[in-house]
C-alpha cells in the first residue's frame, strides 16, 4: 500500500483515507496498514464489489436471498405479461431470463450454492414459468408438467453452474503470471484450523464437473469444454 500510494503521488493522485479500507477474510485477525507514517487505513467488516456484498467469510450468505427477493419484485411487476394469452410462451421465457434472471444471477460465477439456495432459485424460476403457463398453484400441476408445457428443460441452477464452469475454464487458460490465476492457485501458509472447513468455490466447481463428466485437461480444448459445459449444442 505504501508503494501504491507513492505511485499515485508521482502521477498527481492522492488516496482518500476516509473512503479507503481493507477487509480480512476467513480470519478474525486485526492489524494496522499504513500508507504513510501518519496515515493508517481502517479495517472494515464488509464491502460491496460489483454489486455483491463481501464479508469476512467471503460472499455473504444473505446475498443470494437478497437477489431472489429482487427477482420476485420484478416478477410481480410483470404479472400482466406472464398471464397475457396473446404473448407466446417462448417469448415469456426470454423475458424471464432477460429481466428476472439477469438481476438475480449477476456475477454468479463465484457463488457457492447450498441445497436450500438451489431450491429457492428453482422456486423463483417456477414462479414466472407457472404464471407464463397460465396455471395457478391451486390447480396443483406438477413442475415437470409446467416445464414441458413451456418447453424448458434446463434450470436456473444449471445456468449458474454453467457460468461458473465457463469462468473456471477461462481462469485455467490464463497466463500464469496474471493475478486471477495467481490468486486461484495460491495456497496459504501455516496449518489449517480444526474442524470441517467450509465448502469452497473450487469444490463446487469440481462437483459440477463430475456431473458433466469433465476433466481439468478438457479446458485446453475450448470446443470440448464449451460442449461439455453445455454452452453450445
Amino acid at each position: 500500500m505504501s508503494r501504491l500510494n507513492s505511485a499515485y503521488t508521482e502521477r498527481g493522485l492522492t488516496v482518500n483515507i476516509d473512503k479507503t479500507g481493507y477487509l480480512v477474510t476467513n480470519s478474525d485477525d486485526k492489524f494496522d496498514i499504513f500508507i504513510t507514517d501518519n496515515a493508517k487505513l481502517r479495517q472494515v467488516e464488509w464491502f460491496k464489489y460489483l454489486g455483491a456484498r463481501i464479508t469476512r467469510k467471503g460472499l455473504d450468505k444473505t446475498e443470494v436471498s437478497a437477489r431472489i427477493e429482487q427477482g420476485r419484485k420484478i416478477i410481480g411487476a410483470l404479472n400482466g405479461i406472464w398471464w397475457d394469452k396473446n404473448i407466446r410462451p417462448n417469448t415469456k421465457v426470454h423475458i424471464g431470463r432477460d429481466l428476472v434472471e439477469s438481476v438475480v444471477t449477476y456475477e454468479c460465477e463465484v457463488w457457492i450454492l447450498k441445497a436450500e439456495q438451489k431450491r429457492a432459485l428453482d422456486a423463483l424460476e417456477m414462479d414466472y414459468l407457472r404464471r407464463s403457463a397460465r396455471v395457478s398453484k391451486l390447480d396443483r400441476v406438477r413442475n415437470v408438467e409446467i416445464r414441458a408445457k413451456m418447453d424448458v428443460t434446463q434450470t436456473i441452477v444449471d445456468r449458474v453452474e454453467q457460468r461458473g464452469l465457463k469462468w473456471f475454464g477461462h481462469l485455467l487458460r490464463m497466463e500464469h503470471q496474471r493475478w486471477p490465476y495467481r490468486i486461484f492457485s495460491w495456497s496459504p501458509p501455516g496449518k489449517r484450523r480444526k474442524g470441517r472447513p467450509r465448502r469452497s468455490w473450487n469444490e463446487a466447481i469440481r462437483r459440477a464437473m463430475e456431473d458433466r463428466n469433465l476433466e481439468e485437461e478438457d479446458v485446453l480444448d475450448r470446443n470440448r469444454w464449451r460442449l461439455g459445459v453445455g454452452m453450445r449444442r
